[in-house]
């Protein structure tokens, strides 16, 4: 005896396959009630449990207030199967749309993962872009199959709403997650001061003390470079990434591979590098310039982070209430380390705001970008920004001085963005008259051939 339903049921899983394989259906009348969509958002969020706690790796707990941010996304899809089933002509049932809403997540999911594990990050972009273009074939025949006909402006109004969201997410980190790491649990009670804060995470002034004792003194007979880096914010493993190629490349064209100070936050590391805080800056910075003849040595300190034009670069670490990274803040810290060479690289947007107030004939200054405007490329899914591409991946490897380094990125950078069609970011620098000399007394190391 046949069960009733298995037949309608059966039809609508071959239709539904058809439809993720973007070969079309006659028809994608949803049986079963609303066994279908239970089920597959039932797999979505399984499968979104397993990749999410895959990419965050080793060392995190789970995060219930990530149930909110699934909540706003169930909303999303919710949305978006109303949308599309009033925008269609004839209206379609709001059941039959979620179906086909939720049906592709378990799928897009695992794609998502697998674009950025695997694929090189110059063709992440194309593939994305190719699976937002299956998507949209997919809805695109999923509605045919209801209705009977295109959709046209049903299909026009989801692509806009998650469009939406998707622009509203860039801002607002409205990616879910239940997964963190302990100190974003247990971490001090967000009332505190900045100020407090930091006195309370500098216990990590151990960690930082033995990054320093293993800094090797200055080489004595000539000039020698001390690269400090500062990855301020952790959320977005760019600008970890983007500091730990700066150290490694300023250490082959300036000799610095023993002489150099890591500070960075990230959410996928707490262990191997000192917490980037701009109390542990101040102090880095002071620690190192006793290993430094502060008249003869060159400090190489790299920054790189989200910034704003007051000047300011901001320094974030789970949510703990941390300080800032000012242009008046920075000043003070290497005022007081007493070195008096200095290049300063700084990659964020508006950086440029930080020339004035760091100017002087004895420092070179380097920004992604002008005090306006803003640089491009700061997104988790990256290892570089656009800036840190061009500077220290091609330009300063292959470049006989910094001035060369910095006209290659400002060629590089401004023919991408008219590619792309953006506001150019319009990369600024400063070089003080008395480092010029120095430096072209002591240049760069040659370049491998």
């Amino acid at each position: 005896m046949e069960v009733p339903g298995t037949d309608q049921k059966s039809n609508w899983l071959r239709t539904l396959l058809r439809l993720l394989t973007l070969r079309g259906a006659h028809s994608a009348a949803v049986a079963g009630g609303d066994a279908p969509v239970a089920v597959c958002a039932l797999l979505a969020l399984v499968v979104w449990l397993i990749v999410d706690r895959l990419q965050w790796g080793a060392g995190v707990v789970f995060d219930s207030f990530g149930i909110s941010m699934l909540s706003l996304v169930a909303l999303l899809v919710l949305a978006l199967a109303y949308l599309a089933a009033r925008l269609s002509t004839p209206p379609l049932p709001v059941r039959s749309t979620l179906a086909i809403a939720v049906a592709p997540l378990p799928l897009f999911i695992m794609l998502s993962a697998l674009i950025d594990a695997l694929v090189a990050e110059r063709w992440q972009t194309f593939a994305s872009v190719t699976l937002a273009a299956c998507l949209l074939v997919y809805a695109a025949l999923a509605l045919r199959a209801l209705s009977g006909r295109m959709q046209i402006r049903a299909l026009i109004g989801a692509a806009a709403l998650l469009g939406g969201y998707l622009w509203l997410g860039q801002g607002m980190d409205l990616r879910p997650t239940f997964w963190a790491p302990p100190d974003n649990v247990d971490a001090p009670d967000s009332t505190m001061s900045a100020q407090v804060a930091e006195e309370v995470l500098f216990d990590q002034q151990a960690r930082l003390d033995e990054a320093l004792d293993a800094v090797a003194p200055a080489d004595g007979r000539r000039p020698s470079v001390f690269f400090v880096g500062f990855a301020g914010v952790a959320s977005q493993k760019v600008f970890a990434e983007e500091i730990k190629l700066a150290a490694h490349v300023v250490a082959e064209r300036f000799d610095s591979a023993s002489r150099q100070l890591l500070l960075i936050n990230d959410h996928r590391d707490f262990d191997s590098y000192p917490l980037a805080t701009v109390t542990g800056l101040r102090y880095g910075l002071s620690e190192l310039a006793k290993k430094m003849d502060p008249q003869r040595d060159i400090l190489f300190l790299a920054l790189s982070s989200h910034g704003s034009d007051e000047p300011l670069l901001s320094v974030a670490n789970g949510i703990l209430p941390l300080q800032q990274l000012s242009g008046e803040n920075l000043a003070a810290a290497l005022r007081d380390s007493g070195i008096k060479w200095r290049i300063i690289v700084i990659s964020a947007c508006h950086a440029g705001a930080f020339i004035e107030p760091l100017k002087d004939p004895y420092t070179v200054l380097i920004t992604a970008a002008a005090a306006d405007k803003t640089s491009f490329g700061c997104a988790d899914d990256r290892d570089l920004t656009y800036f840190g591409e061009a500077f220290y991946r091609d330009a300063l490897p292959r470049a006989k001085n910094l001035q060369e380094a910095f006209a290659l990125t400002r060629s590089a950078i401004a023919t991408r963005e008219r590619a792309e069609g953006v506001t150019p970011s319009d990369p600024q620098a400063y070089f003080g008259e008395q480092i010029e000399q120095l430096l072209s007394r002591q240049p760069m190391r040659a370049t491998a051939q």
